[in-house]
C-alpha cells in the first residue's frame, strides 16, 4: 500500500466516524427530548398521587361514612 492509498483509507475512516457521530448526537437528541417528557410526565403522576392522598378519605373516615 503506497502513501495515497493510506491517506485515502484513513479519509474514508474519518468520512464513515464523522457519519457514525452525527447519528450518534441525533439518537442523543431524541433520547434527551424522550428522557425530558418522561420526567414530566413522572411529576405530574407523583402530583396527581399526592393531590388524591391528601383528598382522599382516611380509613377511619371512610368507615364512619358507611351507612
Amino acid at each position: 500500500m503506497n502513501i495515497t492509498e493510506f491517506l485515502t483509507d484513513l479519509q474514508a475512516r474519518h468520512d464513515e466516524a464523522v457519519v457514525h457521530a452525527d447519528e450518534l448526537r441525533c439518537q442523543i437528541e431524541d433520547l434527551t427530548g424522550a428522557l425530558a417528557e418522561t420526567e414530566a410526565r413522572l411529576t405530574e403522576l407523583a402530583t396527581a398521587r399526592k393531590v388524591i392522598a391528601e383528598l382522599a378519605p382516611t380509613d377511619e373516615e371512610a368507615s364512619s361514612i358507611r351507612p
